[in-house]
This record gives structure tokens, C-alpha cells and sequence, in this order.
């Protein structure tokens, strides 16, 4: 079970892929997008882990935790529609521009980031 450590790292990790690529040039948005989102899941994570050591099997339970926890309700908006976007990168294959990118999908990654790292310990 990985910790809260662990998913930071792995957060940081998928955060540092989704920005090395260049918008304006890249055909792979599908993929920052898929990047940014699991970077906010690994967030998620590791609040999760820190406050009550759970480390959710799948994306249902996830959603389930991010939804009723009263520590992660604040980010179920944006949570939810990051989770949406990037099921739309993978499973439904809707292509995404740079600016759907830069007005949609990171500002909901900004959103998660800067209410969890407060809360987890430096």
C-alpha cells in the first residue's frame, strides 16, 4: 500500500510529464490531459492515506471518498470534471485543443493541488 510519500511522489511525477510537453506543438493532449488527472488522483491519495490510511482499489471507491470525506468535498467539482475530461482523452476519444487544455483542464488540476497540499504535512 503506498503512502502518503509515495503518492506525492507519483503526483509530482505525473505532473512534471503533463508540463514537458509543448502545447503548441504536441499531438499527444490526449495524454497531459490523462497526465494531469492522474497527478490530481495521486494528490487525492495521499490526503487520504494521511488523514485515515485508506488507499482506495479503483476510480468508483475514489469518487465515493472524494465525494462524502468532509475533508475532500471541497474539490468534488473539479475532482469530478478533471476525472470526466480525462475519460474523454481515453475512452471516448474526444481530441482536445491547447486552449481547452489551458482554459479547462489545468486550472481544475490548480484547483485540486492548491486545496490538498495545505493539508498534507511538508
Amino acid at each position: 500500500m503506498p503512502k502518503t510519500a509515495e503518492h506525492l511522489a507519483r503526483a509530482k511525477r505525473n505532473l512534471q510529464f503533463a508540463q514537458a510537453f509543448d502545447l503548441d506543438k504536441t499531438p499527444y493532449l490526449d495524454w497531459v490531459v490523462t497526465a494531469y488527472f492522474y497527478s490530481a488522483l495521486h494528490l487525492v491519495d495521499a490526503l487520504l492515506y494521511f488523514r485515515d490510511h485508506i488507499d482506495p482499489p479503483n476510480h468508483e471507491e475514489r469518487r465515493d471518498y472524494v465525494r462524502t470525506k468532509d475533508y475532500l468535498r471541497a474539490i468534488n467539482h473539479p475532482y469530478k470534471e478533471l476525472k470526466d475530461r480525462s475519460e474523454d482523452a481515453r475512452y471516448r476519444i474526444i481530441p482536445f485543443t491547447k486552449a481547452q487544455v489551458e482554459k479547462d483542464v489545468i486550472p481544475l488540476y490548480r484547483k485540486i493541488e492548491a486545496y490538498i497540499l495545505p493539508l498534507l504535512p511538508k
